[in-house]
């Protein structure tokens, strides 16, 4: 039987930011318990908060935004993960630890499960979250010529303990001709060993112009 299932957060006050940053503010407008006619409220929050895609222009003077993409984009219909979990805090994944033979080349979603999703609530989460090295984007982009995104289960593509290396790799993913969009702090917990990842459906926010986007991901697995 098929199943979507979230893969993504959804935002609250208690959502994590990278550095310890300013988490999402929620001001109520209206209260029907006050006499209003309806309920509403005010939402302040980054573009890269929660469950987020960074778009070329993050890191690119001229890169593509939020508003450069058409529909069709966020549908993927042969995405695979890879689970890499545990991976130790603060460390930086390498092209040499994860085995890349198995993946189908045509891809074009690649998902990484380092199991730090398991840390969300803590500290550690922002802290201490491991980081990708810059090499990965290019050996990606030559393997897998159909990858449009890569996502995983931390809260950012950077490591904070390796912040100079991690705007290096931010780079080498986005700026570029052909661009792997990043897919950061993913719920990767219901993929497990033997789930079929069958499709996938990232829906950015869409503001025009945007570097980045909190995105609604929909997973379709068996």
């Amino acid at each position: 039987m098929n199943n979507w299932v979230y893969l993504s957060y959804p935002l609250s006050e208690e959502t994590p930011a990278y550095g310890g940053g300013e988490s999402i503010t929620i001001e109520h407008g209206k209260n029907m318990n006050n006499g209003d006619s309806c309920n509403t409220s005010q939402w302040c929050f980054s573009s890269h908060l929660g469950t987020h895609l960074d778009f070329p222009k993050h890191f690119s003077r001229n890169g593509m935004s939020a508003s450069d993409f058409h529909a069709e984009y966020w549908i993927f219909n042969t995405p695979f993960l890879i689970d890499i979990s545990p991976v130790r805090p603060g460390s930086l994944i390498h092209p040499s630890d994860i085995n890349l033979s198995s993946v189908p080349k045509d891809i074009d979603l690649l998902l990484i499960k380092t199991g730090f999703c398991n840390y969300r609530s803590e500290e550690i989460y922002w802290k201490q979250n491991p980081g990708f090295s810059p090499q990965f984007a290019q050996i990606l982009r030559k393997k897998f010529p159909a990858l449009r995104v890569l996502g995983f289960d931390s809260i950012s593509l950077s490591s904070f303990m390796h912040r100079d290396i991690g705007r290096q790799a931010h780079r080498a993913f986005l700026d570029d001709v052909r661009p792997i969009l990043l897919l950061e702090d993913m719920d990767l917990a219901k993929i497990v060993t033997y789930t079929v990842l069958q499709k996938v459906i990232i829906s950015p926010l869409l503001v025009h112009g945007a570097d980045g986007a909190p995105c609604t991901v929909l997973g379709n697995i068996v």
